[in-house]
């Protein structure tokens, strides 16, 4: 939810009769989920007739549900810093109510995962001649981190954007028999849709776990995963999908068995030679 809408929501609060405030409750538990609701959906939850939450969308200033829908997805998409600065000011997070905003988005993010298709992602990251892990902005960080984890137990493993680099010229290798894992968060380039749809044109595979932003690309992936990464305060928290990753990362190792753990004790080798953590021998 944008920041500006939960401030006139509390503005309003003390002046709403009972019922619309109860659906502004609704909403402001809400917050990221919003739009993925419809008003009957909303009103059932919050235990009032359709009719209330219609009044309660006119006293905030839209002329009905759709129209404030399609703001609070057109600001969740936007992910802006400065959308939450206000809301960030008014609210004076603290760590104890930030601590269990993220444990609500790690287990709402992960705790419905069918178990096949964690089996399914895995096998695909595995088998697949080379891997492409690719993110953008804050994305990248996500993308790093899984290549670190990949790379210890798998060969061929890419990171795009590469420092310098065109996508373009490193994406002229990508093959049929390739898996890309791209990461999708909030504020992604449009040359990350642009990457994805070169990816299927190849027929390559793909891996996308994003937040609520991807909605759309979904026909660009093969397996999708959805993290909610609204934070509590003024940015967005990644402890869900960096909880998936370390799951998948050692899916991935598992399903390799033996190729992983000898690659894994050849970079232990490696390590004592080049004295990587302590003095040379």
């Amino acid at each position: 939810m944008a920041a500006l809408l939960e401030q006139t929501i509390r503005s309003e609060y003390h002046r709403l009769p009972v019922g619309e405030r109860k659906i502004a409750d609704v909403l402001l538990q809400m917050r990221g989920e919003l739009a993925a609701y419809s008003a009957t959906e909303l009103a059932e939850r919050a235990g009032v007739s359709k009719a209330t939450a219609s009044r309660l969308v006119r006293r905030l200033g839209f002329s009905d549900y759709q129209q404030l829908r399609q703001q609070v997805r057109a600001d969740g998409a936007n992910g802006s810093p400065l959308a939450e600065f206000a809301g960030a000011l008014v609210k004076k997070d603290t760590l104890a109510r930030h601590l269990d905003h993220d444990v609500a988005c790690l287990t709402s993010s992960l705790e419905g995962i069918p178990a096949d298709q964690i089996r399914r992602a895995t096998e695909m990251l595995a088998k697949a001649s080379r891997l492409w892990v690719i993110g953008f902005r804050n994305s990248h960080a996500l993308a790093l981190y899984a290549r670190e984890l990949l790379i210890q137990v798998k060969p061929n493993v890419r990171l795009l954007p590469a420092p310098g680099q065109t996508v373009a010229e490193e994406l002229s290798a990508l093959a049929d028999s390739d898996t890309v894992l791209a990461l999708g968060f909030r504020r992604q380039p449009r040359e990350f849709v642009k990457i994805l749809q070169v990816v299927r044109q190849i027929k390559a595979r793909t891996l996308l776990i994003g937040d609520s932003s991807i909605e759309d690309l979904d026909k660009q992936a093969d397996i999708t995963f959805r993290c909610q990464s609204h934070g509590s305060g003024l940015f967005d928290t990644y402890v869900a999908p960096m909880s998936l990753l370390n799951y998948l990362c050692s899916g991935v190792a598992v399903v390799l068995g033996k190729a992983a753990q000898t690659r894994l004790r050849r970079s232990e080798q490696l390590h004592r030679q080049f004295g990587d953590f302590g003095s040379p021998p």
